[in-house]
């Protein structure tokens, strides 16, 4: 869980977002968030545990900066709350909720496929096509935690494409909160292969300009199926 990403020294290229490269750079705060979302995720910190600040900078060998920022990105994600005087407690995770918000998600990446499919330039549709092709040596690796970071960057790539700014601005935010849930996801044996694979006929349809395919292609790489379902509804109920 904890492999770190592949450093450009080793010659390997580094994953990118269209218009924000520093965002899939891991940071402290990346290695914090992670292993925290893990162990919230799979309930080794139940809902009710406090979070101590200066506990968790100590386990990591870090200083408190990332570790706030850490929580930040966990209290935007759902997955912790501020309480007065107590800090940063596990929030409780209801299955229904998430499977409702990954069923608004999912409408959202349809959405914006289709849209992308018939709105994108020339010069966007290749930027898609070369950020898809980049993955490719971090699937054949089984780099998970750098597929995840460079899995963001793809679907932002396609909001953008979209070109319709309240779509792009409400499906990333979603995005975000859903992506602990994706990370859990991400580590079940042979899924970013899978998910590499949905992803080729994803960026095949768009070039194409088959907008209902990519609608439909999208909605069903979102929707939670039914054995990831119940794997989440086991961790969130142990």
């Amino acid at each position: 869980m904890m492999k770190s990403a592949p450093s450009a020294s080793k010659g390997k290229r580094q994953p990118k977002e269209p218009g924000a490269s520093e965002n899939t750079k891991r940071t402290l705060a990346d290695v914090v968030r992670i292993q925290l979302t893990d162990e919230i995720v799979t309930r080794a910190h139940p809902p009710g545990t406090r979070l101590d600040e200066a506990s968790i900078a100590k386990r990591f060998k870090v200083s408190r900066t990332p570790v706030r920022e850490a929580m930040r990105q966990l209290a935007t994600s759902g997955l912790i709350t501020w309480r007065p005087h107590q800090g940063a407690i596990v929030a409780s995770i209801e299955v229904h909720e998430m499977v409702e918000l990954f069923e608004i998600m999912a409408e959202f990446e349809g959405l914006a496929g289709r849209l992308a499919a018939r709105r994108m330039s020339d010069e966007e549709r290749q930027e898609l096509a070369e950020l898809h092709k980049s993955f490719k040596p971090y699937v054949l690796d089984n780099d998970r935690e750098t597929y995840q970071r460079m899995n963001r960057p793809f679907h932002i790539a396609i909001y953008q494409g979209a070109h319709n700014s309240y779509l792009k601005e409400h499906a990333t935010a979603l995005y975000d909160r859903l992506a602990p849930y994706r990370l859990y996801e991400h580590n079940r044996p042979g899924e970013i292969q899978n998910a590499y694979a949905e992803h080729d006929g994803i960026v095949n349809a768009i070039l194409a300009r088959q907008g209902d395919l990519a609608y439909k292609l999208l909605k069903e790489h979102t929707m939670l199926d039914a054995d990831l379902l119940g794997d989440l509804m086991a961790a969130v109920h142990r």
